[in-house]
């Protein structure tokens, strides 16, 4: 079980000693802004319950949960402001103004607004704590115990914060950007990969499969997918790639958010064009045949994961923003086609290290979305899809989740010693 802890490389495995009190439990400090960032720290906790390891999870706590209105209302402006910020304009320019400034180093009046609450309700022990964003080490800073996982492939600026006392991150080349900024190599977990465990425990039987059918002429099906927030330029982009595939005559699978924009203009895109298509959401079965369009509709989080890994076996290529799926395409060998433009601070990085690796290809524009049907037979045929997905098969450790769990309970969920 440990065993991915024995390839890292030149970072250590061991956090300092006063993270490592006999029996210590975990609080997990969660802020569900975004997908990636609460998306890896349920994944630690759910790799944790599985271990059974159970008695290790002190408890889960979300960050608008615990604070007082003041504070509450800050950060759903906060989440307001993510999920308008990706449409086009002035809010959007605001918006990616604000995330390049942003320097959770550096305290400011509108993180002691965004903090109340936060260092009076951790502070009373050293209990070590488990965090889902930088901004949340920049609040606690100066509290032991502080545990941040940066789950993604790439450290834009803003993520690269000082004061936590473990770092875990998936590859040695994010490590080297924390270690830069001051973070002795004892304080930093490699960790591999963090996919959902559901979807790796069948990777190499679907690769295997992916791989066949490149080889042969039966319909590709292609997983499509938006962000969160849902910006119209992508979800027009995407509309316009699902369209061409099925036109044809490729299998798609649409994962959106029920009655979010994705959703309706997908349905109103298909009627329009007398396409058929199906719809499912979280409490159905999964037909034995999958129908040539099928709209996955999921409420929350956890229905989207779960669907995904449901139908995790059929994808054979992923249309999506360059955003924590990146992984997929450089873990699990699944092309991607990335919608544009890149938005935010880690999509830029993200797109550029799926193309410098040759895994993905960039949908410029929207006639290169219109023309993704004609685009996939020719890469099809060339054998350049399959040369992509071998590209990323397990270009990285997949093993991230597990790894952490391991990690977590070797170091914390210890006996008392005896006397």
């Amino acid at each position: 079980m440990l065993s991915g802890l024995t390839r890292l490389t030149r970072y250590a495995t061991f956090p300092p000693e006063d993270l490592m009190a006999s029996q210590s439990r975990i609080t997990f400090l969660n802020l569900s802004i975004g997908r990636g960032h609460p998306f890896y720290l349920e994944g630690i906790v759910e790799a944790i319950n599985r271990s059974g390891k159970i008695s290790l999870v002190r408890s889960v706590e979300e960050v608008t949960q615990i604070v007082p209105w003041p504070s509450r209302q800050a950060w759903k402006w906060v989440d307001w402001l993510y999920r308008h910020g990706s449409s086009p304009g002035f809010l959007a320019t605001t918006y990616n103004r604000l995330r390049h400034q942003a320097n959770y180093n550096n305290s400011r009046w509108s993180m002691s607004l965004l903090a109340a609450g936060l260092k009076s309700r951790f502070s009373t022990d050293s209990q070590p704590v488990v965090v889902s964003h930088p901004i949340l080490v920049g609040i606690l800073r100066g509290r032991k115990g502080i545990i941040y996982q940066h789950g993604e492939m790439v450290a834009p600026r803003e993520s690269l914060v000082s004061g936590a006392e473990l770092i875990i991150v998936p590859t040695q080349a994010v490590a080297d950007q924390f270690a830069s900024i001051g973070y002795d190599p004892s304080q930093i977990l490699v960790s591999g990969l963090c996919i959902e465990p559901a979807i790796v425990r069948q990777a190499a039987d679907a690769f295997t499969a992916r791989i066949d059918r490149f080889g042969g002429d039966q319909p590709l099906t292609g997983a499509f997918f938006s962000s969160g927030a849902e910006p119209r330029d992508h979800v027009e982009q995407l509309i316009a790639a699902a369209v061409a595939a099925a036109s044809m005559d490729q299998r798609v699978i649409i994962f959106a958010r029920q009655s979010g924009r994705l959703a309706q203009l997908t349905v109103k895109a298909f009627e329009r064009r007398g396409m058929l298509f199906s719809r499912l959401d979280a409490s159905a079965a999964i037909p034995a045949d999958l129908p040539p369009v099928l709209l996955a509709e999921f409420e929350n989080r956890r229905e989207e994961v779960l669907l995904s890994c449901r139908l995790f076996r059929e994808f054979d290529y992923l249309v999506s923003p360059a955003h924590e799926r990146t992984n997929w395409a450089l873990g699990l060998g699944v092309p991607m086609f990335i919608l544009e433009p890149s938005k935010g601070s880690f999509a830029p990085l993200n797109r550029q290290l799926l193309l410098n690796h040759e895994v993905a290809f960039s949908l410029s524009s929207m006639n290169h979305a219109a023309s993704l049907g004609v685009k996939l037979e020719s890469l099809r045929n060339r054998g350049a899809l399959l040369a992509m997905a071998r590209a990323g098969w397990r270009r990285y450790d997949i093993s991230g989740f597990e790894t952490i769990a391991a990690f977590l309970a070797s170091r914390f969920d210890r006996p008392t010693d005896s006397a």
